[in-house]
């Protein structure tokens, strides 16, 4: 019988098609969802994978988000996102969703991001995605071309770091005075390659 396991571990564990996952093990995940933006995107990501002249894996999991470049005259941004979408569409892919707001935002919002999912996004900030109850690991453009390409990627299960809060704000106290708390706390170190779970 196996050990018990964290919600993480548990989408871990699915998308590697095993029954079990602890922190420390090196398993190959199938991926249920890229999103990239137009900057992590086409013009990196794109490039990569026309260069190697390989097929997307399943173009129904990927969503391209432009909001990195949206709004601005200067020449060099027009041309980003004139190349987003030329590319989404030389790709024919489905899911593209230009200017609409900030991708971290729109994936959940637009219902491609849902809990239980296995996700990779082109961005640092991807891991907002587990507010959702998914995991979504942030990567940068060469190890997103490798996802575009295969639809897998490898990771190390992280340990869980539990964080229990309890009890009520005192009057003048927000949400955002907690988290700054914590990550006071915490520290820039403290959950360097950890899954937080809130709970409370």
């Amino acid at each position: 019988m196996s050990a018990p396991m964290t919600l993480s571990e548990k989408i871990i564990a699915r998308a590697a098609g095993l029954e079990s996952v602890a922190p420390g093990d090196i398993v190959t995940c199938t991926v249920d969802l890229a999103m990239m933006h137009d900057s992590s995107g086409p013009r990196r990501a794109g490039k990569m994978l026309d260069e190697l002249g390989v097929p997307i894996w399943d173009k129904d999991k990927v969503v391209v988000i432009t909001d990195h470049y949206t709004n601005d005259p200067d020449p060099a941004s027009v041309a980003i996102q004139q190349h987003a979408h030329q590319w989404v569409e030389e790709k024919n892919l489905p899911h593209f969703l230009p200017e609409q707001g900030i991708c971290h935002v729109v994936l959940p919002e637009k219902g491609y991001l849902k809990p239980g999912m296995f996700c990779v996004g082109g961005d640092s900030h991807s891991t907002t995605g587990g507010a959702f109850g998914a995991i979504m690991v942030g990567i940068g453009a060469t190890e997103l071309t490798g996802v575009l390409a295969t639809g897998e990627i490898w990771v190390r299960v992280p340990e869980t770091l539990a964080i229990d809060v309890t009890g009520e704000l005192s009057p003048g106290v927000a949400a955002k005075d907690v988290i700054l708390k914590l990550c006071g706390d915490i520290g820039v170190m403290g959950a360097n390659y950890m899954v937080v779970e809130y709970g409370g």
